[in-house]
């Protein structure tokens, strides 16, 4: 088994380990869940690549199918978290101007 350095999946491993810390260092810091989930993706994504530099991608074809399904389904799942989350700060933000517009507008005489 002959070790290519300049091989795309030891390419794509290295990138991988890359995302994975720092998603870890992001998620320690903010405390928010998106670089979580995608630098568990990445690290899934990693499974893969490093099979396939072992050689040995060929005999576990269908587990790694799955493990590349799951790690597309994290990126999705973390995506969709955070569209929601920006949706409902919108919203929220945009009530709060709201209430305060109408606090502003004096009342009309009867």
């Amino acid at each position: 088994m002959v070790l290519q350095l300049l091989s795309i999946p030891f390419v794509n491993l290295i990138l991988c380990i890359v995302i994975v810390i720092l998603g870890f260092l992001c998620f320690k810091k903010s405390g928010e869940r998106l670089p979580a989930f995608i630098g568990a993706a990445f690290g899934l994504f990693g499974i893969s690549h490093a099979a396939t530099i072992a050689g040995i991608a060929a005999s576990l074809e269908l587990p790694l199918i799955v493990i590349r399904t799951l790690a597309y389904v994290l990126v999705i799942v973390a995506l969709w978290l955070n569209l929601k989350s920006t949706l409902l700060q919108k919203e929220t933000r945009q009530a709060w101007v709201d209430y305060f517009k109408g606090e502003t507008v004096p009342d009309e005489k009867k």
